[in-house]
């Protein structure tokens, strides 16, 4: 699924996504790429950050602006966070390019799990912001739990069934 169409179509969908969720994209991005475009784990990363460069982001600034949710003065803002984001965007990505795909996966896995608990715990309100951090950590360490119980029984399995004659 390479054809241009097709991956306009792909980032008109992410595009949506992401300015409804406000979200980067690379949340949905990455999973499709790995999943539907058949890229490695770290290619995909490289790509999704390709893609979100600010002329891709500039559409969904403006209509924020144009609804007035956001201000002239939030511009100043986002510059100075742009700015350490850039120095550790670079630093992110020489990390991530260097970790083995399938860590980085895990990785990105995890953390996505964290973002989903907190996203859902979230709608408490901002009373109970640490409970939904918490609750979110609590998620994330219960599916690093879960998936090194399947490692080990997979672990397991295959040891017996070597041993066995």
């Amino acid at each position: 699924m390479t054809h241009p169409a097709a991956l306009i179509g792909f980032g008109v969908f992410v595009g949506v996504f992401s300015g409804i969720m406000g979200l980067g994209g690379g949340a949905i991005m990455i999973p499709l790429m790995v999943l539907v475009l058949q890229f490695s784990q770290t290619k995909a990363h490289g790509l999704s950050l390709a893609v979100m460069i600010p002329p891709v982001t500039l559409p969904a600034v403006i209509a924020y602006f144009k609804k007035g949710a956001l201000e002239f003065h939030d511009l100043k803002t986002a510059l100075i966070i742009a700015a350490g984001f850039a120095c550790g965007s670079f630093f992110g990505g020489y990390f991530a390019a260097s970790l083995p795909k399938d860590t980085l996966k895990l990785v990105f896995g995890f953390v996505l799990v964290y973002v989903a608990g907190y996203t859902i715990f979230s709608w408490f309100g901002q009373n109970h912001l640490l409970r939904s951090v918490t609750l979110a950590s609590v998620l994330a360490i219960v599916a690093v739990g879960m998936f090194s119980a399947v490692r080990w029984m997979d672990q397991t399995a295959a040891q017996n069934q070597t041993l066995t004659p």
